[in-house]
């Protein structure tokens, strides 16, 4: 699935464009969210319905605090690669929760260390925020990976609910970017 031509991009990098989620993308979101091995480390398989719940998830956290994973495109095709962005995490004031999910047909194209930068730029510039949060699922060595290179620092374990597993935990502050 490909972004309308009229899209416009909140961010770019040198092969991704940076979009924002809206109630009209629910095709996108089943094509990435609604894939089972995408969603395997995140507490999925989703049905529809959690998909657009998820989806309006997305849309009210912008709405309400201007972020969201913001959905991926590729800037020469138009392409949906999948999304990265930062939401509020729990109540610890301006640091984010960092996260990202892409399609699999988009995986190993080095897209979050290309993507990663531009959002966490972001978050610390426009967005306000002081620090970063971020997991993973304790099986899922790919996004260790990803998460290490952009800067991320190991903090702690911690039970995730949406996946019933204790997750491996980093958090970024300005002073750790590479």
């Amino acid at each position: 699935m490909t972004a309308p031509p009229e899209r416009p991009y909140r961010l770019r990098s040198a092969r991704l464009g940076v979009g924002i989620w809206t109630r009209d993308d629910l095709e996108l979101a089943v094509g990435l969210w609604g894939d089972a091995e995408v969603a395997r480390f995140m507490g999925g398989p989703f049905s529809s319905t959690q998909v657009a719940e998820r989806l309006e998830h997305e849309v009210e956290t912008y709405e309400r605090h201007g972020l969201q994973y913001w959905p991926l495109f590729r800037l020469d095709t138009g392409e949906h690669v999948g999304c990265c962005g930062v939401t509020p995490h729990r109540s610890d004031g301006p640091v984010f929760q960092f996260g990202y999910h892409l399609r699999r047909a988009q995986w190993r194209n080095g897209y979050v260390r290309e993507a990663g930068p531009v959002v966490i730029a972001d978050a610390f510039a426009a967005l306000g925020a002081t620090a970063l949060y971020a997991g993973h699922h304790p099986h899922n060595d790919a996004s260790r990976r990803a998460l290490v290179a952009l800067g991320f620092r190991y903090t702690h374990d911690e039970f995730y609910p949406p996946t019933g597993v204790v997750e491996p935990c980093y958090r970024l502050t300005p002073a750790d970017l590479p």
